[in-house]
């Protein structure tokens, strides 16, 4: 058993009536968002005022228990003068911690000098050591783990850290890796790491391959987390704090689920070895449940189980699929000046014949992507890595490493033991997306650079990174424009990817398998053909997996910003990026060819605007799109 720490029931609550119910029930204590700066934005009638708060931490403080406040969305330039504000006010209050995405909270409170524990957000992503160590030298005290933690995982983890480890224990569960599910934020322009996902894993879709459709229905709907069985091996592993979904939920929902589980861990606290699941009270779960249940990644990669595709249990869809408009030939901004300052472009190659192929066309930098893909095979390994590094030997071409998106802890070793069977001194500069890759770099001694996984969506956050030692930063693919230009002040290396394809999802349910009912072992059928998710529009969302089986879902049309480049340099955009990774030779080699071309046209004033954007349009006839960054603006005067 556990003997760390003391053990935590951990509630939600969206309003008074649910606070005070799940606290009379036994939480020891509620996390609860404020009015502003919160996940849950969609309910306007839910979250509490300011002078809710200082009345929450009265009445909860007064009955020797603890109230969170959610501070985790991410943020933009135009919100950090009232955030400050804001966070000045939750210290006042005394609130016992705050729950953190955004490095820019983090940056503030050690800027105003405020006294608050920081918990570091499953929208962070955390699931690998390194990343827990990262958080832990930065000050954090309590880490939630991301929902696709294993059990194994999380003692591995605990083993080495004296950090609090929360975990989700009962509720609403994503088919999405947490933090990296773009698909509401390139659909709709607002996405779950704003607080306004509009859930297209609850769409409706039929799978396909060349032969035709495989199956259909609601095929990303994931079922609810339920480890109230599990509990005992939850303690056993290093979990401190026991969390439950549900701040839109009612106070007698709450509170019935929060006396079930305080009964269990008090039986498990009092005679842990004797301790056995009350089947009664599993029955009385399941009968309230508001969707099946499953027990997530706890046991390994969820299966077929974990995803109910009827969509009967569904409460309620909050969209539907809708007709996605791809740009067209005029849509591109007119009477903008055309000189500016784009200093580099870099290309991600996925192959040695792409790397060759783009080596005396003048790019800058070459990223090598170690988040290795199966069809087409795609990736970087370490002798593969040192074979380009000999190919580029005698050319300018700087090669760049960079890390998964998602890192567990046998994924954290794997990318550590890349580092280490690859040329040091060819590398220059390893792009990190997540706090275990950071470390591991940063250990090594890597020149850094931060990838669009970190979410940076503010200076503040840039300040942040760059005090870490992280030279150039990618900034977040939900970065609209208007809050793009607000970064220029902060006057840092900030790069953006201007073409490629948009990945929404990553998901460890693998698609494709369960596609396959009839089969019950893998029989690899990724490696054999290319699959697309259909929606009710006819709308097509690729999906590949990678040599990890994860399943990653993009957005029906590539992103082309091409025609924005004097808007991006008016932006202090100085780095630009393609996501060549999926092209062949010939298509990755024209690509950049235009981009090399509009740039330097660019810079010095003379840039046949038109006619490089429907040489592009012309390649890409499944469409190409500005969104979200750009969400068709047209007629724009600089």
């Amino acid at each position: 058993m556990n003997q760390g720490n003391e053990l935590e029931l951990l509630a939600p609550a969206g309003k008074w009536e649910v606070l005070t119910s799940v606290a009379e029930a036994g939480a020891d204590a509620v996390y609860a968002g404020g009015k502003r700066f919160n996940m849950r934005g969609l309910r306007p009638d839910m979250n509490f005022t300011e002078k809710e708060i200082e009345s929450a931490v009265e009445y909860l403080h007064g009955i020797d228990k603890k109230l969170y406040i959610t501070l985790n969305n991410l943020y933009y330039d135009y919100e950090l003068d009232e955030l400050k504000d804001y966070m000045g006010f939750l210290a006042a209050a005394g609130v016992d911690a705050l729950i953190v995405q955004d490095m820019s909270v983090a940056r503030i409170c050690s800027e105003l000098k405020l006294n608050i524990p920081l918990h570091a957000s499953v929208q962070v992503g955390v699931s690998n050591l390194p990343a827990v160590k990262y958080l832990e030298e930065k000050g954090f005290t309590r880490v939630i783990l991301s929902k696709n933690t294993s059990g194994e995982d999380i003692k591995t983890i605990k083993s080495a850290t004296s950090m609090g480890i929360e975990f989700f224990a009962h509720g609403d569960l994503c088919v999405s890796h947490t933090g990296q599910c773009y698909m509401s934020s390139f659909l709709a322009a607002e996405g779950g790491n704003r607080g306004k996902c509009i859930k297209p894993c609850r769409w409706e879709y039929s799978l396909h391959s060349s032969i035709g459709a495989i199956q259909q229905g609601y095929l990303l709907a994931n079922n609810d987390l339920c480890l109230y069985p599990y509990l005992s091996d939850l303690i056993s592993a290093g979990v401190t704090s026991f969390k439950i979904e549900g701040r839109m939920r009612t106070p007698e929902y709450l509170a019935h689920l929060i006396k079930i589980y305080r009964k269990a861990l008090d039986k498990i606290l009092e005679e842990p070895s004797s301790y056995v699941v009350d089947d009664q009270e599993m029955q009385i779960l399941k009968e309230n449940r508001i969707r099946d249940f499953c027990s997530g990644n706890l046991f390994g990669r969820p299966g077929r189980e974990s995803i109910d595709i009827s969509g009967e249990r569904e409460p309620f869809f909050i969209s539907r699929s809708f007709l996605i408009r791809k740009d067209d030939r005029e849509d591109y901004p007119t009477g903008l000046k055309t000189a500016g300052s784009i200093k580099e472009i870099s290309v991600k190659a996925g192959s040695l014949k792409a790397l060759e192929a783009i080596c005396d066309i003048g790019v800058d930098n070459v990223i090598l992507d170690c988040e290795s893909m199966r069809h087409p095979l795609s990736g970087w390994t370490a002798p593969k890595i040192n074979t380009a590094l000999e190919l580029t030997s005698n050319s300018n071409i700087k090669l760049v490493l960079e890390s998964p998106r998602i890192l567990n802890n046998k994924d954290a070793r794997d990318f550590k033991r890349t580092m280490e069977g690859v040329d040091q001194a060819g590398i220059h500069a390893v792009i990190a997306n997540d706090f275990g890759s950071i470390k591991i770099a940063k250990d090594m001694g890597f020149r850094l650079w931060g990838g669009y996984g970190l979410n940076v969506c503010n200076s503040t956050a840039g300040r942040f990174y760059h005090e870490q030692g992280l030279q150039r930063l990618a900034l977040s693919q939900e970065m609209k424009f208007s809050n793009l230009r607000l970064v220029k002040e902060y006057g840092a290396d900030f790069q953006i990817t201007v073409h490629g394809p948009l990945c929404g999802m990553i998901s460890d349910h693998c698609i494709i398998r369960a596609g396959h009912v009839y089969e019950d072992e893998c029989q690899a059928w990724c490696t054999r053909d290319d699959y697309v998710l259909k929606d009710i529009e006819g709308q097509l969302y690729k999906v590949r997996a990678d040599l990890k089986c994860r399943n990653y879902v993009y957005y029906p049309h590539q992103i082309c910003l091409l025609p924005y480049l004097p808007l991006l340099s008016s932006a202090g955009i100085k780095h630009i990026r393609i996501d060549g990774q999926y092209y062949d030779a010939n298509t990755i080699s024209e690509v950049t060819a235009i981009y090399i071309e509009a740039v330097r046209g660019f810079n010095v004033g003379k840039w046949e605007q038109e006619k490089s954007y429907h040489r592009l349009l012309n390649m890409f006839p499944g469409g190409l799109t500005s969104s979200p960054a750009f969400a068709r603006v047209k007629g724009v005067e600089e």
